[in-house]
C-alpha cells in the first residue's frame, strides 16, 4: 500500500512490489491473483463482513436501524484492523486502473444490503425497493468516504460522519420500507 500511495498504482509494478516485500514475483501471484487483488481484497472482506454482521441482527430491531448499526461498526472494525484501510480506498477510488473493477465490487457491496432488506420484508433481493435501500445506503457510504478524502483529518472520527450521515437516509428509508 505504502508503494502505491507514494508512486500510484499505476507506476507501481508486481516486480517492484515484490523487491520490497522480499519476495518473488511468483510468490506475491501465489498469494493474488492480480495486482488490482492487493488493493480489492480488504475491500472484499469488509463486504462480508457486513454480510456476517447483518445476518447476526435481531428480529426486532428496525432494519434500516440494523442496516446502519452494521455499516458503522463494519467501517469502524475495518479501520480499527488495518491501519491502511482508508489508504487503500484512497487508492481504488484515484486510480484509473481501478476503476474497471470498482463498479463490480460496489454492486457487491449494496446486493449485501439489498439481501438483508428484502429477507426481512418478503422482497426478492432483485426487486425495485431492497435494490434502491442498497443502492443509496452505499451511494451516502462512498460519500461519506470520499468527503473524507478530501480533508485533511485522519482520526478516527469517520465512523461518527458515517453514522451522522446515515440517519437520515435510513429513518426516510424505513418509512418507505413501513408504506410497503
Amino acid at each position: 500500500m505504502r508503494l502505491f500511495l507514494e508512486r500510484g498504482y499505476g507506476a507501481t509494478t508486481v516486480e517492484l512490489i515484490a523487491a520490497e516485500s522480499q519476495v518473488s514475483r511468483s510468490s506475491v501471484f501465489r498469494y493474488w491473483g492480480s495486482k488490482s487483488d492487493i488493493v480489492w481484497s480488504e475491500f472484499d472482506v469488509h463486504t462480508e463482513r457486513l454480510r456476517e454482521l447483518l445476518r447476526g441482527v435481531a428480529v426486532d430491531l428496525a432494519t434500516m436501524d440494523a442496516v446502519r448499526q452494521c455499516v458503522v461498526e463494519n467501517l469502524r472494525t475495518s479501520m480499527e484492523g488495518s491501519a491502511l484501510w482508508l489508504e487503500r480506498f484512497a487508492v481504488l477510488d484515484s486510480a484509473p486502473e481501478l476503476r474497471a473493477e470498482e463498479h463490480a465490487h460496489w454492486v457487491a457491496w449494496a446486493e449485501v444490503v439489498a439481501a438483508f432488506v428484502a429477507e426481512r420484508h418478503g422482497h426478492l433481493p432483485g426487486d425495485v425497493v431492497p435494490q434502491s435501500i442498497g443502492g443509496a445506503v452505499q451511494s451516502a457510504f462512498l460519500a461519506v468516504l470520499r468527503r473524507w478524502l478530501a480533508t485533511d483529518d485522519r482520526s478516527g472520527h469517520l465512523p461518527t460522519a458515517l453514522d451522522t450521515a446515515l440517519t437520515p437516509l435510513c429513518e426516510v428509508l424505513q418509512g418507505w420500507l413501513d408504506r410497503d
